[in-house]
């Protein structure tokens, strides 16, 4: 981040890079030049000829150029093929932009292929259409978008050796020859543009960040000046990060206000942010506020350096750490950030510092292996050929087979793509039969339309796959399956649903795991396959609130664990097993009876004198006619227990004044009533 300037314009800052671009064909010397040989009309097995240019112009003012004819009778895949092939490689790992310069009489397409990997890519094809008649345009093909044939995936990442032209692509011939021209076939990187979201020299260009998941909730962080302008970050400003001593494990701060500049991922690929930090551990991202609807996204990166400067850059290709898994797209309004991502607080205030958050955009993306180890065994049907169907190859049944070179019924191969997340299922003999789930397995994802549900593959570097069985998440023999019963005990269910959650493996309210009363019995179900050995925290909620306010509780009952929010625990499961019990209670059964009742909301219950809590203390005011025991609790902001009393009186003065500036909560529970409220100090 530089000084402020006299004028900035827009707290947008953008930088372009231009790289470097080789020049694969040019027809003007032999190392740059060659012919290419027709097929798939009359003048297949002829060469193309190389001429003078026919109209030296505008973007093309050189010699030579090449010229193609699509004859009067052509098949729609009519082309030619480089014979011999160029000299130069087309490498495809550095850069991921291909550009030809085209002369056409008409409004049409041109249809480039590449084929001859020399390091395992599939062949790769791609149109794009003309826009200008009778005089030269050049024409971009992007190597990071699949193919519209055979696997359908990238060529970026690879290097191929020829080259293939359909001018005129999908289209018979016309009834009349058809010349067109072509020239300057390139090579080259995508333009790098770096914007500037945030870098705290200017009112425009920055902002605080709200915290919460700690004490420090509801206040700012600050902006002060760089405590270190030294390396990469000699700027005046910066802004502090603190992570206090008690901090959940997602303790975080959002923008607030939102940044003026929106960070678009759609033109970018990459948002980078300079952090500063006195020890190893992680900045996690995430990016909220979808200007187009898309879900939240969030990644995490390590730091490397201490006590310096340093930039991390998240890739906005890689699918989100949270449900639904998607990579980064189009533009978001929010920025939310994490110091040391799942770690709590470790008993000391950690300070941190961050500055110049920006978006980059256009590096050529990696291409990754992916492995699969499928297990046959349990399959008794018939079938003779294995394959992986999925968004990554058009849903192809029969473009990425497995092999059983070993006979022992596990099915391998790979596929290829770039980091990102896919849908995909193993299918037997071209979708002869497939893979069925029902959309609560750990491994699935249900696709938008809500019809199907697939094998979600998350892809962020070559991986192995653990080897699974044919319609399981997991080795054959691995899984059980966890029956969830749910009684509504008298509550009405919410018209949106009742949703299992929580936990870190059951998903927010609203998410993949909604139980139904198909039979209209009163009773929700909910069937979860898992591996063997799964254990977990759970609660129900009553609608599909994201912020948990609708989820059921159970402070003060045996069935809450105090320290994890008031949730239910399921202990390890090693056999199919029913869970059966009623939302707010710790019945056994789902009709409701027997095991400790449920209790009811009353605001009469208590109130609180003193809030937000000042310089004299708070007041918890008990209903008088309320002979009952209490059972108080605070808690505070990240749902751990802070203190706990019984008390017959009618009143009690919480001790305020040993308690940390933040949000807490104050539950009462009296007989089969309770009620909670919220403390501010």
């Amino acid at each position: 981040m530089k000084q402020q300037l006299l004028l900035y314009v827009l707290s947008l800052f953008v930088v372009v890079n231009l790289s470097a671009q080789t020049t694969i064909l040019d027809f003007e010397s032999a190392a740059t030049s060659t012919q290419f040989q027709y097929f798939g009309s009359p003048l297949d097995g002829s060469l193309n000829q190389i001429i003078a240019n026919p109209n030296p112009s505008g973007i093309n003012t050189s010699a030579n150029v090449g010229r193609f004819t699509k004859p009067a009778v052509s098949e729609v895949w009519a082309g030619a093929f480089s014979n011999p092939n160029p000299t130069a490689p087309i490498d495809l790992v550095a850069n991921n932009k291909i550009t030809i310069k085209v002369h056409m009489d008409h409004i049409g397409v041109l249809g480039l292929k590449l084929e001859g990997s020399t390091d395992g890519g599939t062949d790769w094809i791609l149109t794009v259409p003309n826009t200008k008649v009778n005089e030269w345009e050049e024409l971009t093909f992007d190597a990071t978008i699949p193919s519209i044939e055979g696997a359908a995936s990238p060529a970026a990442g690879h290097t191929y050796a020829r080259v293939v032209l359909f001018f005129g692509f999908g289209t018979p011939g016309s009834g009349t020859d058809l010349v067109s021209y072509f020239d300057d076939l390139v090579i080259a990187p995508a333009a790098s543009v770096t914007t500037s979201i945030l870098d705290f020299e200017t009112p425009a260009s920055s902002t605080g960040f709200q915290y919460f998941g700690s004490a420090l909730e509801p206040t700012l962080t600050e902006v002060i000046a760089n405590p270190n302008p030294s390396g990469i970050n000699t700027s005046g400003n910066v802004s502090r990060y603190v992570k206090p001593a008690v901090a959940q494990v997602w303790a975080g701060a959002f923008s607030n206000p939102d940044p003026t500049v929106p960070v678009d991922m759609g033109t970018s690929n990459q948002a980078c942010i300079k952090v500063h930090m006195d020890h190893i551990g992680n900045l996690a991202l995430k990016l909220e506020g979808s200007t187009s609807g898309k879900p939240n996204w969030i990644a995490s990166v390590p730091n490397t350096k201490i006590n310096e400067w340093e930039e991390l850059c998240f890739d906005a290709s890689l699918p989100s750490l949270e449900p639904p898994f998607e990579a980064a797209s189009g533009a978001y309004t929010r920025v939310v950030l994490f110091f040391d991502f799942g770690t709590a607080g470790t008993g000391t205030d950690v300070t941190s510092y961050f500055d110049d958050i920006v978006v980059k955009g256009n590096a050529a993306p990696q291409v990754r292996t992916v492995n699969f180890q499928v297990d046959m065994n349990s399959y008794t049907a018939n079938f003779d050929n294995v394959y992986v169907s999925g968004s990554f190859n058009n849903w192809s049944g029969d473009a990425n087979p497995l092999t059983d070179a070993n006979f022992d019924g596990i099915w391998e191969g790979s596929i290829n793509v770039t980091n990102g997340s896919y849908e995909y299922k193993i299918t037997l003999d071209n979708w002869a039969a497939q893979e069925q789930f029902i959309g609560t397995e750990e491994c699935t994802k249900r696709d938008p339309s809500g019809q199907f549900v697939n094998r979600l593959l998350l892809v962020s570097g070559d991986t192995d796959l653990p080897k699974f069985c044919f319609n399981s998440c997991y080795a054959c023999g691995e899984e059980v399956k966890i029956n969830f019963l749910l009684g509504m005990n008298g509550i009405t269910p919410n018209p949106d649903g009742v949703w299992l959650a929580g936990g870190g493996n059951f998903d927010v309210p609203g998410g993949k795991y909604r139980m139904n009363d198909a039979n209209n019995d009163g009773i929700f179900e909910l069937l979860v396959p898992r591996k063997t050995g799964f254990s977990s925290y759970y609660t129900f909620t009553n609608g599909p609130c994201a912020d948990y306010s609708c989820k059921e509780l159970l402070a003060g009952l045996p069935c809450g664990n105090p320290n994890n929010f008031d949730d239910r625990f399921l202990a390890a499961v090693t056999a199919d097993q029913t869970v059966a019990t009623c939302f707010g209670t710790c019945f056994t059964n789902a009709t409701c009876t027997s095991g400790t009742n449920n209790a009811i909301a009353d605001a009469n219950v208590f109130t609180i004198l003193g809030n937000p809590v000042g310089t004299a203390p708070a007041v918890l005011i008990f209903n008088e006619a309320d002979l009952n025991e209490k059972t108080v609790v605070l808690t505070n902001a990240i749902g751990q227990n802070v203190q706990q009393w019984v008390v017959n009186d009618t009143t009690l003065e919480l001790p305020t004044a040993q308690m940390q500036p933040g949000v807490y909560f104050v539950t009462v529970r009296s007989g089969d009533r309770y009620f909670t409220r919220k403390l501010v100090k």
